[in-house]
């Protein structure tokens, strides 16, 4: 892993020169999911499970791409408003309304970024203080520990495993502190595929109704659920409107992963600022894929053709792995498997490592997702068919190696 200085010492000879760098961005470590990635590249023969990138890319492309053509050949392609592309933000405050009853001003309520890492980025840099504390449920995107520690916040963890992958309000509630500004909910969760049932968001909401905490809502995977369960979400409750964030985009549930189109709503009061960040972190996002957006969220077909390829792969690959390993969590939703390999005697990166060098399979370990290795990894089945039985079968064997 790549070791980072906190301090600039001078060349040789120079006197005590030392010029310190930010202290909290010292605390942020390289991605480990990236990490595997680049390992699981440096082999031959890899069948590739670390990356939550839908292999579909080309269906949308070709969706999309006479539309998109015909718009970039009539229209400026320079910096948009540091909001988004206007007409985009109409798009996206229809979709919303019609899929989610979510109802944001598209003129004032509704910023677009690069993708949804960009805007967990700038909504925890606009809230936080020195200090601050935030609740996330474990195991959670790494880029949530990470962000909170970069704005000198606090992580703390509710523990859904050992919770039974439920949200109880007595526990919630010893959780919750003067210092906690805000709660961050993940539904449906990377890398479980959890999806927070209405009861669980009920519990989440008496802990946190009379307390001045923001609530942080990731529904990038909100589209991509399975047997037909539904996926509410906290913005059901109208007295939250006034101090909540939504993150949403295309890329898991539209394909558009390299697009990196996502957007965040919220109340005028701080979306104003949230902006202001977002400018200040990349002027605008770019207006080429904002166009590709615009084209994308008029066939919302697009993804009901995800949700059933990966449903298919979801039964599959679930069966499969259920007698290989301690544990499983069965996904509702996104498009990950999580797997307890500790009946393997190993950590989770000893698995991990071992798995790519004997059978050439590339899998996450826990500690990408949690505060200490539980012996979990992360499989993320969003692949062809036919690569993702080839990955099994090599899983399973293996286990017979062992």
């Amino acid at each position: 892993m790549a070791i980072l200085l906190t301090e600039y010492r001078g060349r040789k000879g120079e006197n005590d020169m030392k010029i310190k760098i930010n202290s909290h961005a010292t605390t942020v470590k390289p991605s480990i999911i990236r990490e595997m990635k680049v390992l699981a590249d440096s082999y031959k023969n890899v069948i590739d499970f670390t990356l939550g990138e839908p292999h579909i890319s080309h269906h949308t492309y070709e969706t999309i791409h006479e539309g998109l053509h015909q718009r970039i050949m009539r229209s400026p392609i320079g910096y948009s408003h540091q909001y988004g592309v206007l007409e985009l933000r109409e798009a996206i405050a229809e979709y919303c309304q019609t899929h989610y009853n979510q109802d944001y001003d598209p003129k004032s309520e509704i910023v677009v970024t690069t993708g949804v890492s960009e805007p967990i980025s700038a909504v925890l840099k606009t809230i936080l203080e020195e200090g601050d504390e935030v609740i996330i449920f474990s195991p959670s995107f790494t880029l949530y520990n990470s962000n909170v520690k970069m704005y000198g916040g606090k992580v703390v963890l509710y523990d859904m495993i050992a919770n039974e992958m439920k949200v109880k309000s007595d526990v919630l509630s010893e959780l919750i502190t003067p210092k906690t500004k805000a709660i961050l909910v993940n539904s449906p969760c990377n890398p479980t595929g959890k999806v927070f049932s209405k009861e669980d968001n009920e519990a989440i909401y008496e802990c946190i109704k009379d307390h001045p905490i923001f609530v942080i809502s990731d529904e990038i995977y909100r589209e991509i659920v399975f047997d037909g369960v539904e996926c509410p979400s906290l913005s059901d409750y109208q007295d939250l409107r006034d101090r909540m964030f939504i993150l949403n985009g295309v890329s898991k549930s539209f394909a558009m992963t390299g697009w990196r189109i996502g957007y965040v709503l919220g109340p005028k009061e701080y979306i104003q600022i949230v902006a202001v960040v977002h400018q200040n972190f990349v002027a605008s996002a770019s207006t080429i894929s904002q166009y590709a957006t615009l084209e994308a969220l008029k066939h919302p077909e697009l993804t009901k053709n995800i949700c059933s390829l990966y449903e298919r792969n979801r039964n599959y690959v679930y069966e499969q792995l259920k007698p290989y390993f301690k544990q499983v969590v069965l996904p509702e939703g996104a498009f990950y498997l999580y797997l307890d390999a500790s009946n393997y005697g190993l950590s989770s990166y000893e698995f991990a490592i071992e798995l790519l060098k004997e059978q050439r399979v590339a899998l996450v370990p826990s500690v990408a997702f949690e505060a200490q290795d539980s012996g979990y990894v992360r499989l993320s089945y969003c692949c062809d068919f036919e690569v993702l039985k080839e990955g099994i079968a090599r899983i399973q064997n293996f286990r017979k190696s062992l």
